[in-house]
Protein backbone atom coordinates (compact mmCIF):
# COMPACT_ATOMS: atom_id res chain seq x y z
CA UNK A 1 0.00 0.00 0.00
CA UNK A 2 2.81 2.17 1.24
CA UNK A 3 4.50 1.52 -2.42
CA UNK A 4 1.32 2.33 -4.33
CA UNK A 5 0.51 5.52 -2.70
CA UNK A 6 3.80 6.86 -3.04
CA UNK A 7 4.40 6.04 -6.63
CA UNK A 8 0.86 7.53 -7.37
CA UNK A 9 1.86 10.77 -5.09
CA UNK A 10 4.82 11.39 -7.73
CA UNK A 11 2.67 11.31 -10.78
CA UNK A 12 0.04 13.74 -8.81
CA UNK A 13 -2.56 10.90 -7.85
CA UNK A 14 -3.97 10.93 -4.39
CA UNK A 15 -6.85 8.43 -4.12
CA UNK A 16 -9.41 9.52 -1.71
CA UNK A 17 -10.65 5.93 -0.86
CA UNK A 18 -8.23 2.49 -1.37
CA UNK A 19 -10.28 0.25 0.74
CA UNK A 20 -10.72 -2.29 -1.92
CA UNK A 21 -6.83 -2.24 -2.32
CA UNK A 22 -6.13 -3.69 1.07
CA UNK A 23 -5.72 -7.35 0.39
CA UNK A 24 -2.64 -9.79 -0.30
CA UNK A 25 -1.79 -9.21 -4.21
CA UNK A 26 1.36 -11.81 -5.21
CA UNK A 27 4.32 -10.19 -6.96
CA UNK A 28 4.35 -13.45 -9.95
CA UNK A 29 0.40 -13.29 -9.61
CA UNK A 30 0.06 -11.63 -13.67
CA UNK A 31 -3.45 -12.00 -13.51
CA UNK A 32 -3.91 -10.61 -9.75
CA UNK A 33 -1.76 -7.47 -11.40
CA UNK A 34 -3.77 -6.75 -14.22
CA UNK A 35 -6.76 -6.57 -11.53
CA UNK A 36 -5.37 -4.40 -9.89
CA UNK A 37 -4.46 -1.93 -12.41
CA UNK A 38 -7.56 -2.06 -13.49
CA UNK A 39 -8.70 -1.63 -9.81
CA UNK A 40 -6.84 1.75 -9.44
CA UNK A 41 -7.55 3.10 -12.55
CA UNK A 42 -11.37 2.76 -11.55
CA UNK A 43 -10.19 3.88 -8.07
CA UNK A 44 -8.55 7.11 -9.53
CA UNK A 45 -11.24 7.98 -12.24
CA UNK A 46 -13.43 7.68 -9.01
CA UNK A 47 -11.59 10.52 -6.86
CA UNK A 48 -11.54 12.43 -10.24
CA UNK A 49 -14.67 12.65 -10.23
CA UNK A 50 -16.08 13.46 -6.74
CA UNK A 51 -13.39 16.05 -6.53
CA UNK A 52 -14.73 17.79 -9.65
CA UNK A 53 -18.44 17.78 -8.42
CA UNK A 54 -17.31 18.66 -5.25
CA UNK A 55 -16.62 21.72 -6.64
CA UNK A 56 -19.54 22.38 -8.30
Amino acid sequence: MLTLAYVLELEGVRLDQTGPLQTTRYADDAVGAADLAALVSVLIRSTHHRATRARC
